[in-house]
């Protein structure tokens, strides 16, 4: 057997496939995930290059070898769509491999049915002739479908890109499928020399699919391209120009001296009407593959006079971003503050990034970070590209590629200042579409270290600024604290006056009628009336005092955190009653009108019966003291959910028509001892209108609420004895308290409510009046 240059060829080929796969098994962690793939596709390959090998005769049973390398053909297309799929990182690659076996098998099965003319010359056309070739007809529209399937993909893939690199990848590899296809066509054509052409083809474009899929930084396809097609138009400006020169040595007719003389002129000629012609292509050229020296160096002049006096860190921000944008043609540009903290870490925080609307808040980079030691330590420029796809970065923290691909940038570079990193300059994409070249990334680092002094200046005033407003804060919280010591130190002096009149009041009620019942009894002119009414008098005296004496001791335990709740079930209708019916009496001297609504569908609280009773009869006598005769006091009660927990709770809104409460003092008014009025006009009645205690009712009440995990708070609009705008007091009560508020254990026996809802009507729609609920009768609370 005589050896031809289609066999020498075809051995080549082979001994050039297995030199790839051995390449391949040697760069197996460089290949990745494709590492397996790209094996099946070079075996592939390879089997379907040596079957060129045998000669045409060769038969297995049907099928002929121009068949069986049609076959194999239709083998290298699913793997070449199943790679695509792979490196696209795409779905369904694993429909795509089952519907390509399952079109291969009947591809084959056609062929060992019935003989067929695939792979032999004219083979095209005749599968679509009468009768049809049903072998070459699905061997055809299956290699149509999954060849369009794979090119498709490459451009969406190109398309969507969100970084230059990515997309040129893509481009390169959509290139290298539709060569494949070519040929694989050529190679399968039956034509000798179109085959031979086919199998060079084909080689080239799958060494070109390896070294895409081997590489993490490829060759710039859109470059590549330009470059081709301005040196083609220099070429043939060049050609032309010298084929009018010729044109016109031809049409000469001059002989002797004159003959040199004239392709003297001719050339001269030629050569001034080129030169500026190849001036205006090189010109295109050099304006489509980047700056020259000349213009970086201008650039980098042009951003230090525009960020040059800028001491604003906002202004100096946005200066930045706009002068990047400007000088190195990108989409957008931003600057992250760099700042040491403890521990050996790094807080970024982006100031302004213009390629998204809600860039991260901050990141913190660790000393072993890859990132880290790239920019902070080596200080070199870093690229988005590198970030997602170099194996130096593959292993780290998910939440550094996270932050950087938010940030929506192309490339980033350290501002160091006097070798410290104060911030780092990012970029975007270009706006052609370019990669980042490394003339680029050298551009963006010298911007970056025109950057350090001014973001240096910029930062000393902003925390210059910063510590001024701080210090001016803390002058006006100092002042608002001298104040409010000031109100509380007369608060102190107000209480000794006010305690020693509440304290010798009764006191001396005691001992008048001590002195008078043993005066009397000297004189044997004791009477039992008079004795009872004395002793009587004497009774409510201390009475008096042992409240004003629980009252003080329950401040002193609120402020020791120290006051014993005990929890049973509950319901508020029942603790508003015994709250309010003590008041009734006065409520009617004084002409009021009290009501109380929203009680009768609310659920049961658990709570402390007896401090929840004190804390709301504390409230209501406050309303009562600051409420002119005639006056009304509503009280209303509403459940809803709390929006922090989401749980139930009961809001409780005790507002009056009084004089209200001055802005000033809205918070003061549940200090102990605290009193709006004049101690000189203190009265020691307990309900008189501007009558006033010792000034521990709303302190007890809030500490009471707060106790069982709720909250206080009074609503008014200002003080004003004439236009009455009134004041309202708001309570919120959990359903069930806080555990934190479980200080005692509950009794084992929950208490059963004093009294029903009818009893006293609370919670009606229309309101139960004080009088109503004085004539009710109020049993008392079981044990």
């Amino acid at each position: 057997m005589s050896i031809t240059f289609s066999t020498l060829l075809a051995g080549g080929l082979c001994v050039g496939y297995i030199v790839l796969l051995v390449i391949a098994t040697r760069r197996q962690a460089a290949l990745g995930k494709l590492y397996s793939w790209i094996m099946a596709l070079l075996i592939v390959a390879l089997l379907a290059q040596a079957v060129h090998l045998l000669p045409e005769s060769v038969q297995l049973g049907m099928v002929l070898q121009p068949n069986l390398t049609v076959l194999l053909a239709g083998v290298l297309l699913i793997a070449l769509t199943v790679v695509t799929f792979k490196f696209s990182g795409a779905r369904w690659t694993r429909l795509i491999l089952i519907a390509g076996v399952v079109w291969e098998i009947a591809t084959l099965a056609t062929a060992f049915a019935a003989p067929t003319s695939v792979g032999q010359i004219g083979w095209f056309g005749r599968s679509f002739a009468d009768p049809v070739d049903v072998t070459g007809l699905l061997a055809i529209v299956g290699g149509v479908v999954l060849g369009g399937l794979a090119v498709a993909l490459a451009v969406r893939r190109y398309g969507r890109a969100d970084l230059p690199e990515v997309a040129n990848r893509y481009l390169l590899w959509g290139l290298i499928v539709a060569l494949t296809l070519v040929g694989l066509v050529m190679g399968v054509s039956g034509s000798a020399y179109l085959r031979e052409s086919g199998w060079l083809v084909q080689f080239v474009a799958l060494l070109g699919l390896f070294y895409n899929a081997l590489s993490h930084r490829i060759v710039d396809m859109r470059q590549l391209l330009r470059m081709t097609l301005n040196w083609g138009i220099l070429a043939l400006v060049t050609a032309l120009v010298i084929l009018i020169t010729l044109f016109i040595e031809r049409s000469l007719t001059l002989e002797g001296a004159l003959l040199p003389l004239a392709l003297a002129v001719i050339a001269t000629f030629a050569a001034i009407v080129y030169i500026p012609i190849q001036r205006v292509v090189m010109n295109v050229v050099r304006r489509l593959l980047g700056k020259s020296s000349d213009d970086l160096a201008a650039s980098v002049r042009t951003y230090s006079q525009r960020i040059a006096g800028v001491v604003e860190l906002s202004d100096l921000a946005q200066v930045i971003t706009d002068a990047i944008r400007e000088v190195m043609n990108v989409r957008g540009g931003g600057i992250l503050i760099a700042t040491e903290e403890e521990m050996g870490t790094t807080r970024l925080e982006p100031m302004i990034i213009s390629t998204t609307p809600r860039p991260p808040s901050l990141l913190r980079l660790h000393l072993d970070d890859q990132v880290y030691q790239r920019m902070f330590v080596e200080r070199r420029p870093l690229m988005q590209y590198d970030l997602e796809y170099s194996r130096e970065f593959a292993v780290g923290r998910s939440d550094i590629a996270t932050f950087f691909k938010a940030l929506r940038m192309s490339s980033y570079a350290p501002i160091v200042l006097q070798g410290q990193v104060v911030g780092v300059l990012a970029a975007g994409s270009k706006l052609n579409g370019d990669p980042v070249y490394p003339q680029d990334l050298e551009l963006l680092a010298t911007l970056a270290n025109q950057t350090g002094a001014a973001l240096r200046n910029a930062r000393l005033v902003t925390d210059l600024r910063r510590a001024s407003a701080e210090a001016q804060a803390l002058n006006t919280n100092l002042f608002k604290t001298k104040e409010r010591m000031e109100q509380l130190d007369s608060v102190k002096t107000d209480f000794v006056t006010i305690a020693s009149h509440e304290l010798r009041t009764p006191l001396a009620q005691i001992r008048g009628y001590t002195d008078i019942l043993d005066a009397m009894n000297e004189q044997a002119m004791l009477d039992q009336d008079q004795v009872t009414g004395m002793v009587s008098n004497m009774r409510k005296a201390t009475d008096r005092l042992e409240k004003l004496i629980a009252d003080m001791l329950d401040v002193s335990q609120l402020g020791l955190d120290a006051m014993d709740l005990r929890f049973a079930q509950t319901t508020l209708d029942s603790v508003l009653r015994l709250a309010i019916e003590p008041l009734a009496e006065s409520v009617k001297q004084r002409k009021l009108q009290l009501t109380a609504r929203g009680l009768r569908n609310l659920p049961p609280i658990e709570a402390d019966m007896q401090r929840l009773v004190q804390a709301f009869r504390n409230i209501c006598v406050n309303a009562i003291k600051y409420t002119p005769d005639g006056g009304r006091i509503d009280i209303n009660a509403h459940l809803e959910k709390d929006e922090t927990t989401r749980q139930d709770q009961i809001v409780v809104e005790v507002a009056d028509t009084g004089i209200g409460i001055d802005q000033r003092y809205q918070d003061l008014i549940f200090e102990k001892f605290f009193r709006v009025a004049d101690p000189g006009l203190h009265s020691t009645g307990t309900t008189k209108f501007m009558g006033a205690g010792p000034g521990l009712g709303l302190t007890i009440a809030r500490g009471v609420i707060e106790g069982h995990g709720g909250k206080i708070d009074v609503v008014s609009q200002g003080f004003d004895a004439e236009k009455l705008p009134g004041s309202t007091f708001v309570i919120t009560l959990p359903i069930h308290p806080p555990k934190s508020a479980r200080r005692v254990l509950p009794f084992e026996g929950a208490a059963q409510p004093l009294a029903s809802n009818s009893t006293l009507g609370l919670g009606s729609g229309n309101g139960t009046s004080t009088q109503e609920m004085a004539q009710a009768r109020v049993p008392q609370q079981g044990a």
